[in-house]
């Protein structure tokens, strides 16, 4: 709801952590922003489907990759390293759990998708 306020008013920049301040693209962030706010529509028929967030991730990624690239990588406060992002697999019913997605920035964006049943 927070960050989605940021979003709606197109400042999403306020929601990035501190370290992180000045390090991400922002049609990075854009993209990133517009991804959530259409994963949070009211009906689930104007949600994307979990291969279509997952290819929007992937682009958002791909932006920011030209900046994690020209870093120094001895300097690992500028790494992002790997991102576990979690979400309710609501269009999948078969399973009980979680879906993770693993998101490599140092690694050019590998992404493995897990089920973690709880």
């Amino acid at each position: 709801e927070w960050a989605m306020k940021w979003q709606k008013k197109g400042e999403l920049e306020q929601v990035i952590d501190q370290s992180l301040k000045g390090k991400i693209v922002p049609d990075s962030l854009r993209k990133f922003g517009e991804t959530g706010e259409k994963c949070l529509a009211d009906y689930g028929v104007d949600r994307p489907s979990m291969g279509d967030v997952l290819w929007n991730l992937e682009y958002a990624l791909q932006l920011q990759e030209p900046v994690v690239d020209g870093e120094d990588d001895d300097n690992s406060t500028n790494m992002i390293g790997e991102l576990p992002l979690r979400f309710n697999d609501y269009n999948n019913n078969h399973h009980g759990g979680d879906t993770s997605v693993n998101v490599s920035v140092a690694g050019k964006g590998r992404f493995e998708e897990e089920d973690s049943s709880v």
